[in-house]
């Protein structure tokens, strides 16, 4: 089958590149759609084809420049031209499923959405049960967050099949109206690393353990608590390390200030950058514990490379952390519960056999998540039975 994969803004790039590859292993032709990738977002497998027709000239201000209200103006009119743009692919390559990651404007997407109904099969991925991105009004101010939510139930009830990754989501696809038999379930594969060339920098020989959180800092992860629950810890040992990895999405300035006057500047490492995938692999390879002090999530990236790493995990109790199979497997504490995730940290960097048991639980877990492969395959089923009904509908 033909299939075009839509992730207009590139969220979640590195997920898609897999479920891509997957796609076109198991026999589809795909072309992932989505904004100018940089550098390092390019996809390394060449066997899908990449169409850069989002946001092609608001793409272009300088990086890491606070988006202005004209900026963010003119990006919404590409993402009317982008999705003019799709339209046309969609049909010069006369696809059979266009495969949405994401929404990003649905008073728009909804009208090319019933444009595409007429062409093909629709496949959208809820990656969390608020549907819009995380954070959303912190990325794009309250004005932004409100046009991004207009119409935002009709866009989503506009499609033949939905994939999430937690049973929250779910639950809110069947509160919006969507019948749960077109909803499937399939949790979150595990994320390979291109660790082709091994670092070693990471590593220190003072005998501390560390503690790493990693991956896009934004404000729903929850980093404050962890620096909270870190400068508690220092306050009675030394023997361990946090290492916070990842490119900022969000002020850091305060929390970094609020580390010196704490006195606990020297158990703290922050890499703020584009992690590589070799410089990742060593970080991982170098941790105690992983940390994910979220305060919502259903799906994490970060999570899969924990797993097929098979390191401790303490997550927040929340979202899919909560649910089942990753609840029976990981540490949970109290989202935003600094003084609990303390606690949790002195306990296993004080009980080795529980570190032990916990890296043997990543283990049972990795197992009991799908492969990539399993994963396309479920999805072209559900691919095949939407373009058996739409044959028999005659359309």
């Amino acid at each position: 089958m033909k299939i075009v994969v839509v992730n207009p803004s590139l969220f979640t790039p590195f997920y898609d590149y897999h479920f891509c590859k997957a796609l076109v292993e198991s026999g589809d032709s795909v072309t992932m759609v989505g904004r100018p990738a940089l550098q390092h977002e390019r996809p390394a497998d060449g066997s899908f084809a990449f169409a850069e027709l989002f946001y092609r000239r608001s793409c272009q201000r300088e990086a890491g420049a606070p988006p202005s209200q004209g900026h963010r103006i003119r990006k919404g009119l590409e993402h009317a031209t982008g999705l003019w743009a799709l339209e046309r692919l969609v049909s010069e390559q006369h696809a059979d499923i266009v495969h949405f990651q994401w929404l990003l404007l649905p008073f728009l997407d909804r009208i090319a959405l019933a444009r595409l109904r007429r062409r093909c099969g629709l496949v959208l991925t809820v990656h969390n049960a608020e549907i819009a991105a995380h954070d959303v009004g912190a990325a794009v101010g309250r004005l932004g967050a409100f046009i991004q939510g207009l119409d935002q139930k009709r866009a989503v009830l506009g499609f033949d099949r939905y994939i999430v990754h937690s049973d929250r989501t779910l639950q809110r696809l069947v509160e919006l109206g969507v019948a749960s038999e077109r909803v499937i379930y399939l949790p979150h594969p595990p994320l390979e690393l291109d660790a082709s060339s091994s670092l070693s920098a990471t590593r220190t020989d003072d005998g501390r353990r560390d503690i790493l959180f990693f991956g896009n800092i934004k404000p729903y992860k929850g980093v404050e608590t962890l620096i909270e629950a870190g400068i508690i810890l220092a306050s009675t040992r030394r023997d361990f390390r946090i290492t916070i990895a990842g490119r900022p999405s969000q002020p850091l300035d305060a929390l970094r200030a609020r580390i010196v006057s704490s006195g606990a500047n020297d158990v703290f490492r922050f890499d703020l950058e584009y992690i590589s995938d070799a410089k990742l692999s060593a970080y991982i390879t170098a941790a105690s514990v992983v940390v994910f002090p979220y305060r919502e999530i259903d799906g994490s990236g970060a999570l899969s490379h924990a797993i097929r790493f098979e390191k401790p995990i303490v997550a927040s109790k929340v979202g899919g952390f909560a649910e089942s199979p990753f609840k029976d497997n990981v540490e949970l504490v109290p989202p935003g519960d600094a003084a609990a995730l303390a606690v949790t940290l002195a306990g296993l960097l004080d009980n080795p056999s529980r570190l032990d048991e916990l890296s043997h639980r990543s283990g049972i877990l990795r197992s009991m998540l799908p492969t990539w492969a399993e994963f396309a395959r479920s999805c072209q089923k559900a691919y095949c039975a939407i373009a058996a009904g739409r044959k028999d509908r005659g359309i």
